[in-house]
Formats: structure tokens, C-alpha cells, sequence
């Protein structure tokens, strides 16, 4: 449980896809990336953090310089990210399709899609962040995309005096309930200490 994996949900927005991406970044130089996110926004968030390490994007719309996955298929989301990785030691898997799946297969096969995934990461040294979308699914189908993953992050976002204020709330039962603000710098999200100190406490298990 050294290398939990992270499920964030978050409010609409870049927010939740820079964030998760700085985290993978701060915990692996190896990263595959599942994408929906527009290859503009992608290009966007990537660049703002000189992220120096190796970096496989795979997207369901084809762009020139990411590899294609066709997620109506579930075996050929796999092969995907199993090409991706074939020349990366211990690489995270950063995942944001989730609504795009469970959209298209429904929760049961997508449910046991991200078990069989991050059981074959964890095999192979690595770890999964996923992103889902609050609204984007319901209730039922939040709750239960959570439960395989270790540590649950909540990002929230408000509109308060004409300026927007992000919240990341830590639901992880290893922790306790803490809200924390997130800065962003243009498409840069910081990671609060709470969850550096969430990560470090799994360490003693």
C-alpha cells in the first residue's frame, strides 16, 4: 500500500487534469497518459510544468504526436496503455476517460475494467491517478468508481468575488477530513502539504 493509488474528483474545469498531472509528475518520471481532454488543453497543462521525464499521451481523438485509443473497446484501452508503457520501468497511469467509459460500457465493465488495470500496474511497479468529472456521472456510479482506489481527493471550485477558489478536500480513510486551497498559476495547479502528508503516511503500511 506503499503506492496507493489516487482517484480525484473533480469540478469541471482544467483544474482537476493539471492537478493530477502535477502529482504524477512529482511521483514518477515515467507517465501514460489516457486522455479525453482537447489536445489543446494537454499541450497546454504539460508545458507549463517542463516536465522533463518520459511522457506517452493516448487520446480517443486523433492529433499528430499522441497514440490513438478507441474506447469503445476495452481490451484495446488496455493494449493501449500496455504499448504506451513498453519502454517505461514502473510508469504511473494518469486515467481521465472514466466518464467517457462508463458513459459508453456502463459501471459494471468499467468498474472491473479499472480493477483489472490497476491490479496489473500495481504488478508491474507502478501506480494509477484517475480523474472523474463531478456531474458528469451519477452518484451511484461515483461511489463505486472510488472504492478500488486507495486515496479519494475532492477538488472543488467557487466562485467568490469575481475570482474563482479551488478546495481540495482529502476523503482518504487514512487521513483526516481536510480542505486545503489550491493555487493555479495559468494552467499550473500547486499540491497543498496535505496531500504530500497523506502519500507519506502510507508509507507505514
Amino acid at each position: 500500500m506503499n503506492r496507493p493509488d489516487i482517484l480525484l474528483i473533480s469540478d469541471p474545469g482544467y483544474e482537476g487534469s493539471s492537478f493530477l498531472f502535477n502529482l504524477a509528475s512529482q511521483l514518477s518520471s515515467n507517465i501514460v497518459w489516457i486522455a479525453s481532454e482537447p489536445p489543446a488543453m494537454l499541450q497546454a497543462i504539460v508545458k507549463s510544468y517542463n516536465f522533463r521525464g518520459k511522457l506517452c499521451i493516448a487520446t480517443p481523438k486523433q492529433w499528430e504526436g499522441y497514440n490513438f485509443v478507441n474506447l469503445m473497446n476495452l481490451n484495446e484501452v488496455s493494449i493501449a496503455i500496455s504499448k504506451a508503457g513498453e519502454n517505461m520501468s514502473r510508469f504511473t497511469l494518469l486515467i481521465s476517460v472514466i466518464p467517457e467509459l462508463l458513459l459508453i460500457h456502463g459501471l459494471e465493465k468499467t468498474y472491473l475494467f479499472l480493477l483489472n488495470t490497476i491490479w496489473k500496474i500495481q504488478n508491474q511497479g507502478g501506480r494509477t491517478l484517475a480523474l472523474i468529472t463531478k456531474g458528469a456521472q451519477g452518484r451511484r456510479e461515483e461511489i463505486m468508481i472510488s472504492r478500488p482506489f486507495t486515496i479519494v481527493f475532492r477538488l472543488k471550485k467557487n466562485l467568490v468575488e469575481n475570482s474563482w477558489r479551488r478546495e481540495l478536500v482529502v476523503e482518504s480513510p487514512y487521513a483526516s477530513r481536510e480542505v486545503t486551497e489550491v493555487e493555479v498559476d495559468g494552467y499550473r495547479a500547486s499540491i497543498p502539504d496535505s496531500v504530500t502528508e497523506v502519500l507519506a503516511s502510507m508509507k507505514k503500511f
